[in-house]
């Protein structure tokens, strides 16, 4: 792997070089950020390893500016002293794909590039065009499914400011990232959009207008009328744990046609199968728009896999969902009449 790392002292920048080179990687040094980004815009790296704070260019500016004008941008870890809940937050919105706290070990740099690269490289999902098979009885209300990636916590609340708290569902929420952001997460939602936003747990009955967001480190699916959740720690499906697929799959047994799912911006390819399967069975499913994206690759899967509905700007998706679930609403409410 060729790897650039950004980092003005010389005796961690001598560390990570060693610890790399080690692991058979190809190194280049650089002690600033405007210099590292002079050389992505040279060559090609697979892995930006970069300080938070550097002269001339600080970390945060390095890796917005490395996705505004890089047209292949790498992999980007960063790798700093600073380990407040806040700060490592402010990293990942900034667009950094994950984080090394200092001080490190050797095999904590390897295993968070390796980890992060496969992740950042894994090939495309093959995507079923077989309707599934809807579990029998009908869904007491329209389920929206939601994936986002590392990047991406600040658009969540966003979103939900955009939806109607009138509107007839329940959403179901997979965020990337470390256990540790998904109760601040929590909290942002509460806060910001006053919609009741929940951690999921075993059993728990889901109720419509809420929000029920996977708690770190483990899968959630929804199980079938009554329908209830489930969480699990089965093996990761495209290298994450809560993984996309894994709701989206089962979002589609409980609901079928009455299902949304929405998938934001974020490193990989999770969500892309199971949005197949989704709308394989007559939902729909909407993408943040890979070029208003700082992170595209989950979007831009979803899309070269023909399995979207509409491709959509962050601040269209409420609106949209808010459409699709006041239609498949009337529906439903007409299929248990005939019931």
């Amino acid at each position: 792997m060729k790897i650039l790392v950004a980092e003005d002292d010389l005796d961690n920048a001598r560390l990570l070089e060693s610890i790399l080179k080690k692991n058979a990687h190809t190194v280049e040094l650089v002690g600033d950020g405007k210099e590292a980004l002079k050389r992505l815009r040279e060559d090609r790296f697979d892995a930006l390893l970069t300080d938070w704070m550097m002269p001339e260019m600080d970390g945060e500016t390095l890796i917005q500016r490395v996705r505004a004008e890089v047209e292949t941008a790498p992999f980007i870890l960063m790798v700093t002293a600073v380990g407040d809940d806040d700060s490592r937050q402010k990293m990942l919105q900034t667009g950094a794909d994950d984080f090394l706290i200092k001080p490190y070990q050797s095999a904590d740099v390897v295993r968070a590039l390796s980890d992060g690269f496969a992740r950042f490289t894994q090939p495309e999902p093959e995507v079923s065009v077989i309707k599934p098979v809807r579990i029998n009885g009908l869904p007491p209300f329209v389920g929206v499914a939601i994936t986002a990636g590392t990047g991406s916590p600040l658009n969540i609340p966003k979103l939900f400011d955009s939806i109607s708290k009138d509107c007839p569902a329940s959403y179901f929420l997979v965020q990337h990232g470390p256990e540790w952001m998904t109760e601040l997460l929590a909290q942002q939602i509460r806060l910001e959009t006053g919609f009741p936003c929940h951690i999921a747990s075993q059993n728990l009955q889901p109720e419509e207008g809420h929000i029920y967001l996977a708690p770190g480190d483990h899968h959630m699916v929804i199980n079938p009328p009554p329908v209830s959740l489930g969480l699990n720690q089965k093996p990761k499906a495209n290298f994450m744990r809560p993984s996309a697929d894994v709701l989206f799959e089962s979002a589609s047994k409980v609901f079928g046609e009455f299902c949304v799912a929405v998938i934001l911006s974020g490193m990989g390819r999770d969500g892309a199968r199971g949005a197949g399967t989704i709308k394989a069975g007559g939902g729909a499913v909407f993408v943040e728009s890979p070029g208003k994206t700082s992170v595209p690759s989950m979007p831009r899967t979803a899309l070269d896999s023909r399995v979207v509905s509409a491709s959509l700007p962050l601040g269209m998706i409420g609106e949209a969902i808010n459409h699709q679930v006041t239609l498949s609403n009337k529906k439903l409410s007409h299929r248990k009449r005939e019931e």
